[in-house]
């Protein structure tokens, strides 16, 4: 007698945020996100090693996975880590929370953790278990939305808020014993991220042009380039 297969789980359907990427405000959000990390950081060492915290369908973890380093993807959901590995066998995958990886202490030489930490109430355990992963001067690479931004209080009266301020965030790095090399301010435009407004080039050079990007503190979100010293 013939023992029933299976059917194959079905991948074919692309996630939330594989889908806003592809939109033009996403595309303007990762193009900043990898140029800030591609400025901060060299990939192209030798035996490096990158965890990408929040890795969901695998945006930063395939830029990294095209260097020389070896990455581990870390997500809470396991569809899109299944996602990621349908692209690349070149990613360890590892379904866990960020705020309890299990992970030795001090294995990475960089850490991401881009458009996660909204997701996390407590910002602090997050940050202390990034920083317990890495090794001595290895660096991290974290981006939030700005909770004390004017786009945030927007956002607030259509019942939607950021969950970290920039005072907040500053002040929970510091605590946790990181410090903060480079910062950078975006997302100043008026969209969401799955808008594909013709507008999103044009408002992106402005946001550029005219320095919005250094004004960090009053960002609507802020990537950081932070270390754990040795």
């Amino acid at each position: 007698m013939n023992t029933p297969t299976e059917a194959p789980f079905d991948l074919s359907t692309e996630t939330h945020w594989e889908m806003a990427a592809k939109t033009k405000m996403g595309k303007y959000l990762t193009n900043l996100e990898t140029d800030f990390i591609s400025k901060s950081l060299d990939l192209s060492t030798e035996n490096i090693t990158v965890m990408d915290v929040g890795a969901e369908a695998g945006r930063f973890s395939l830029y990294a996975a095209n260097t020389k380093a070896t990455v581990v993807s870390v997500d809470i959901n396991s569809y899109a880590l299944k996602r990621l590995k349908l692209k690349t066998k070149q990613v360890n995958i590892i379904q866990a929370d960020a705020r309890h990886l299990p992970l030795k202490d001090a294995v990475f030489d960089v850490v991401f953790m881009i458009e996660v930490l909204d997701y996390i109430p407590e910002l602090e355990k997050a940050l202390s278990e990034c920083k317990r992963t890495l090794k001595p001067n290895a660096s991290t690479i974290l981006s939030f939305g700005n909770k004390s931004s004017l786009k945030a209080k927007l956002k607030a009266m259509q019942g939607k808020s950021y969950r970290h301020s920039y005072k907040a965030a500053m002040h929970s790095l510091s605590k946790t014993g990181f410090l903060v090399k480079k910062k950078l301010g975006y997302s100043w435009l008026p969209f969401g991220r799955t808008s594909q407004s013709g507008l999103v080039p044009t408002l992106a050079w402005f946001e550029r042009f005219f320095g919005l990007r250094r004004v960090v503190r009053f960002s609507p979100w802020v990537i950081i380039h932070a270390t754990k010293p040795s």
